[in-house]
């Protein structure tokens, strides 16, 4: 009996030897965001902070660098409006976090006319009972043969990409010519955005080929329907015409006032009408086509919308 028990025994002992050892896995290593932000304003920067469990070291990345850089050490430079993520990593593990660029300001853009002719007439602005034509045809270089709908959709293009860079967010009442827009439906675009500011490109015509320069248009304070925004409406008008003319060596033409634009009389917000020359100039319409002083007319634009906001 006893040898049965021995024998017993020592099958059990070998069978516990020979059985597989189990390794004990440790638990996986975390990583967590320990300093964060949803929302950051284009120009400003913000140090996110990751951590994990075992303290190893943790590098940051961001999924758009157009939008946003950041250092290995996680501080973030915020450069236009848009949504990144941004991604801590430690060996293989990593963590990401949802950020929201919010733009320095809105612009709203207007590239004067388009190809295509609303017809009829439009309320001439809120609760009027004037009316006008919803749209006009616009003036043609006497040189270049350009168009005026072309020149300033390829001026508002050039500001875009300008302001854009600089942290603002732009919108543009058009993206092309194939459409028909009114003057009531551009200032409507502008107003949807809740844009702080509406800029109305154009360009200007006379019978005299020898009338020149540039100016801006802005409605007096005695206008029925934004004429509380009178006094911000002349400042960005003076702001944006002066840098541009300083910047292009354009002859400055001044500012008007003018009562009678549906598209600056149904904005809600400070709103200008830029002429930036005569495209019935022959000098001028050269000089408009050219792509270097589209530049400058760009340059000085953005000069003066940073000037009018204090940037």
């Amino acid at each position: 009996m006893k040898k049965q028990h021995f024998l017993w025994i020592t099958v059990l002992v070998g069978m516990l030897l020979w059985m597989p050892v189990m390794p004990v896995h440790a638990q996986a290593a975390k990583i967590t965001f320990t300093q964060t932000k949803d929302k950051i304003k284009a120009g400003n920067t913000f140090t996110f902070q990751a951590a994990t469990d075992d303290n190893s070291p943790v590098t940051y990345s961001v999924t758009d660098e157009s939008l946003a850089t950041i250092t290995e050490d996680g501080q973030l430079t915020a450069k236009k409006a848009g949504s990144v993520k941004v991604i801590a990593q430690s060996a293989d593990i990593s963590a990401s976090t949802n950020v929201n660029i919010i733009g320095k300001k809105i612009v709203c853009l207007d590239p004067g006319h388009s190809a295509k002719m609303s017809g009829g007439t439009e309320p001439i602005g809120p609760g009027a009972s004037t009316r006008k034509a919803k749209d006009a045809v616009g003036t043609r270089g006497v040189v270049s043969g350009t168009y005026e709908y072309q020149f300033t959709l390829t001026l508002a293009k050039r500001l875009q990409t300008l302001l854009e860079k600089k942290g603002y967010e732009v919108i543009l009442t058009r993206k092309d010519s194939k459409h028909a827009i009114s003057c009531k439906e551009r200032a409507m675009v502008a107003n949807d955005a809740d844009a702080d500011i509406f800029v109305r490109l154009h360009v200007d015509a006379s019978a005299s080929g020898s009338a020149r320069g540039a100016s801006a248009l802005y409605p007096s304070s005695a206008n029925p329907y934004n004429g509380k925004l009178s006094k911000k409406c002349k400042k960005l008008s003076k702001c944006i015409l002066n840098n541009m003319c300083e910047e292009a060596g354009t002859h400055n033409r001044g500012l008007f006032v003018r009562n009678d634009l549906s598209g600056s009389n149904w904005a809600a917000m400070p709103v200008t009408l830029i002429e930036v020359g005569f495209m019935t100039n022959a000098t001028e319409d050269r000089l408009l086509n050219k792509t270097s002083y589209q530049k400058k007319l760009a340059k000085g634009i953005v000069s003066g919308i940073d000037e009018y906001f204090g940037y």
